[in-house]
């Protein structure tokens, strides 16, 4: 089974959950900001290693697809859904809403990467809903302006923010287009300076 990892995707994949792996370490033994930072690198190498597969898909053997669509759907299911839910809930200071959002984001991305699992894009070559990889970005967006938020009502504001996202997974009535060519690139200079910044304002924090 390991030989499925000799594949340039999947090995971009499997490079993908060790940022991953940090990125879970290091939010849950306090450093947010840092956990964060990696993992929009675990996101970023998630869009690469599709743009990857299209690029090489005449010289994958038989079966290596199939496996990396699956490899791929768990790596989307930590740092899209996992981490946020782990987010919300070390923010949110045993509150029941941040329990309800964390419930609602998970049951959402099981159920929205079980049917792209199954349906795949649409005819016009898009998603139903909204991606579970636009968590990602969205709990980095709203990490970094924490500062500026009063901390009695963040983790509120980040509960309220992913309840919505957990509606927006599972509805029919958007189209959502594939991060892919172009986009791809973009998305990845906006992961390094948003972890770069995200990294930076975590010294402060380090330092109290």
């Amino acid at each position: 089974m390991i030989g499925y990892l000799r594949d340039y995707a999947n090995a971009i994949t499997a490079a993908a959950y060790s940022f991953a792996v940090a990125g879970l370490f290091l939010a849950l033994n306090g450093h947010i900001e840092l956990g964060v930072a990696a993992m929009l690198w675990t996101w970023f190498l998630d869009h690469w290693d599709g743009h990857v597969a299209r690029k090489t898909n005449h010289l994958r053997r038989p079966g290596v697809a199939e496996f990396g669509k699956s490899f791929d759907g768990f790596a989307d299911f930590l740092h899209g859904v996992v981490f946020p839910a782990v987010v919300i809930i070390l923010l949110g200071h045993n509150s029941v809403l941040s329990l309800v959002a964390s419930y609602l984001l998970v049951l959402a991305g099981a159920i929205r990467l079980s049917h792209f699992e199954n349906i795949g894009l649409t005819a016009d070559v898009r998603f139903e809903g909204i991606p579970v990889s636009y968590d990602t970005p969205l709990v980095a967006i709203l990490i970094l302006i924490r500062p500026l938020v009063p901390g009695t009502i963040f983790p509120d504001i980040l509960a309220v923010a992913f309840g919505v996202m957990a509606v927006l997974h599972v509805t029919t009535a958007i189209k959502v287009p594939p991060i892919r060519g172009r986009a791809v690139p973009v998305a990845t200079a906006f992961a390094i300076a948003a972890s770069i910044a995200l990294a930076l304002l975590s010294k402060p924090a380090a330092l109290r």
